[in-house]
């Protein structure tokens, strides 16, 4: 993922639009290797059950209620990935 993330940010030297396209690699990447659980230093795992939890949305839900409804609403604007 690196090489490809080198890619375009070394194209947007030429290509300014890449930019925005190389950061979203490097975003991506991020959250596909962290871990967004909590690290129990003691056990050296991480604890799925001591990590706090948000809300009440779930993955799930969201896509039965856009199956459902349609994404009206969802709307991204100029955070959109593709245009």
């Amino acid at each position: 993922m690196d090489g490809i993330i080198g890619i375009f940010e070394f194209f947007s030297r030429w290509f300014p639009s890449l930019e925005d396209t190389a950061e979203f690699g490097k975003i991506g990447k991020y959250y596909a290797t962290e871990s967004m659980l909590v690290y129990d230093p003691y056990t050296g795992t991480y604890d799925a059950d001591a990590t706090p939890e948000y809300g009440e949305d779930t993955l799930e839900s969201f896509f039965k209620k856009a199956l459902e409804d349609g994404l009206e609403g969802q709307e991204l604007g100029d955070q959109a990935v593709f245009k």
